[in-house]
């Protein structure tokens, strides 16, 4: 990235990745929303398929949480603070009702990440599968709110009067 761009932009381009990811996210969720259960009887293209799914349900997890939230509390000029601090914060933007419903995402995108040999996949669909709804809500109010922002600082930046650099300033 070059000193050109500006945390506004930085968060444009997150949102606009977010919006890709989700798109990809609600393909594979229509793909599986259907797939019966006990995980005993899925097929090799069911596994695959969930597979997919949950993947890019940790993906838009991700993306939120680490890229599109660090990004639209820089733009608000938020200290950077830990991954829980964002966190708190979405809950104080109205975003979630509680930090820990986002918390609940993070740790399942860990677990997502680091079930090698996928022994936690059938827990792991069935909480995907559930919550994807509840995320898909989480990005639209989160969305939403960055648009406004953006807006915002769009307005003020053509209120503003064009600073003028001195030589040697």
């Amino acid at each position: 990235m070059t000193a050109r761009h500006t945390s506004a932009d930085v968060l444009r381009a997150s949102l606009a990745d977010l919006r890709l990811a989700r798109d990809h996210l609600q393909f594979s969720f229509d793909r599986i929303r259907h797939v019966a259960e006990p995980p005993a009887n899925w097929t090799a293209e069911e596994l695959e398929r969930m597979e997919a799914f949950t993947g890019r349900f940790a993906r838009v997890v991700d993306l939120l949480t680490n890229t599109v939230l660090r990004a639209l509390f820089r733009v608000e000029l938020e200290p950077e603070g830990t991954p829980l601090d964002r966190l708190d914060l979405a809950e104080k933007r109205g975003f979630v009702d509680r930090a820990e419903e986002l918390r609940l995402l993070k740790e399942q995108r860990n677990v997502i990440a680091h079930d090698y040999a996928g022994k936690a996949h059938d827990r792991v669909f069935k909480f995907c599968r559930d919550r994807t709804p509840t995320l898909e809500a989480i990005c639209d109010r989160v969305a939403s709110y960055a648009d406004a922002r953006l807006a915002a600082v769009a307005d003020d930046s053509r209120d503003s009067p064009p600073v003028s650099r001195q030589p040697g300033t």
